[in-house]
C-alpha cells in the first residue's frame, strides 16, 4: 500500500475541499482519497493505493496529475469571482 500526501495552502481551503470530495467517486481499484481542512488555510490530501502491478503506479500519478489540475481550476475560478 502506498500513501502520498500533498499538502496546499489557500485562503478558502473549505471550498476546495468540498468540490474535490464531491468528485471522489468511481475510483479505481484499491484506491482512497481524503481531503480535508487543516486549520485556517491549508489543505490535506490522502491518496493510499494497494499496487499490484505497474500499470497502479501510473494510475496513481495520473490521479494525483488530475487532483492538482482541479485545484487549479477551482483555485482561478475563486480568484476570477473575488
Amino acid at each position: 500500500m502506498i500513501e502520498l500526501k500533498m499538502k496546499i495552502r489557500y485562503k478558502k481551503p473549505e471550498v476546495i475541499v468540498n468540490s474535490l470530495n464531491v468528485d471522489n467517486i468511481d475510483l479505481p481499484k484499491g484506491m482512497e482519497i481524503e481531503s480535508r481542512v487543516i486549520g485556517n488555510d491549508e489543505i490535506e490530501i490522502i491518496i493510499k493505493m494497494k499496487i499490484v502491478n505497474a500499470n497502479d503506479i501510473l494510475t496513481l500519478r495520473n490521479t494525483v496529475d488530475e487532483i492538482l489540475l482541479h485545484v487549479k481550476a477551482i483555485q482561478a475560478s475563486l480568484n476570477a469571482v473575488s
